[in-house]
């Protein structure tokens, strides 16, 4: 009979794992870089670029993919090409 599944240790907390940092150094050799503190990411605003998602057939985002890489030029950068020649056909938005 196969025995069930095992249920690991949960993940340390954050006290217990700066608890142990001194132990760690003592056995590595390297020096450890200074952190800032408080700070772990800094975000830096592109202008004003926003995120689009939007639901697309495969095809459609294969044919971009493959467009971007034969004119070796970013899918962002297709799409904006594709706004204004959109823009042409049916007029301004």
């Amino acid at each position: 009979m196969a025995k069930g599944l095992q249920i690991a240790e949960p993940p340390r907390r954050r006290s217990e794992a700066v608890a142990e940092e001194p132990k760690a150094e003592a056995t590595k050799a390297k020096p450890k870089v200074a952190r800032e503190s408080g700070v772990m990411f800094t975000q830096v605003a592109e202008g004003e670029k926003v995120q689009f998602n939007k639901r697309i057939k495969r095809g459609v985002a294969d044919g971009y993919e493959m467009l971007a890489i034969r004119t070796r030029k970013k899918v962002p950068d297709l799409l904006e090409e594709a706004l204004a020649l959109l823009e042409e056909k049916y007029g301004k938005v």
